[in-house]
């Protein structure tokens, strides 16, 4: 039997209902762009979806207090993902940009999106299971983030874009045998 589980038992407040509704888009936007080619006018549309809507999800995440009343361990969580969001947009936004852009930004919002698929999972098994004090709930979180990490450690090395071929300059002067 399938116990009965009201909404008003997950969220708390509205700014805890926009966090998981925005927080939720991300997950299902951010798996579409992993699976998508990496190219072209879709991925930038999706991606600018995931960098704004990340923006609002690590916004209300930090309006959030109800597990401590305080700052905690979530809340930095959210700041090191800001971090990650900035961090891959800003090679995009430079003019011209620098000679490792596409891994920069593929290493930042990858590590941005780990970080939001566990946060996720955290978020599940703390609310399905019966954890009764902080310290079940740091240790789930740092299993699941552990195994999470590890797991993504591989894909996105396995899906890592090639590294960008040096400028035609480059090659001829050193061909030339003329210093650059």
């Amino acid at each position: 039997m399938i116990p009965y589980v009201a909404l008003a038992s997950f969220v708390h407040s509205a700014a805890g209902a926009v966090h998981a509704v925005v927080a939720i888009l991300c997950i299902g936007v951010g798996l579409i762009q992993f699976l998508r080619p990496k190219r072209g006018a879709g991925h930038r549309a999706r991606g600018y979806l995931y960098v704004y809507a990340m923006l609002v999800a690590d916004g209300t995440a930090m309006l959030v207090y109800r597990f401590t009343g305080t700052l905690n361990l979530f809340h930095v969580g959210a700041i090191v993902n800001f971090v990650c969001i900035v961090a891959a947009i800003v090679p995009l936004l430079r003019s011209p940009r620098p000679a490792n852009w596409r891994l920069k930004h593929y290493y930042f919002i990858s590590w941005s999106y780990v970080s939001l698929v566990s946060a996720a999972a955290t978020e599940i098994v703390v609310r399905l299971l019966p954890l009764t004090t902080r310290g079940q709930v740091g240790l789930v979180a740092l299993v699941l983030s552990i195994m999470a990490m590890t797991i993504a450690y591989v894909l996105i090395g396995k899906y890592r874009p090639p590294a960008e071929a040096p400028p035609l300059s480059a090659k001829l002067a050193g061909q030339s045998g003329v210093p650059s």
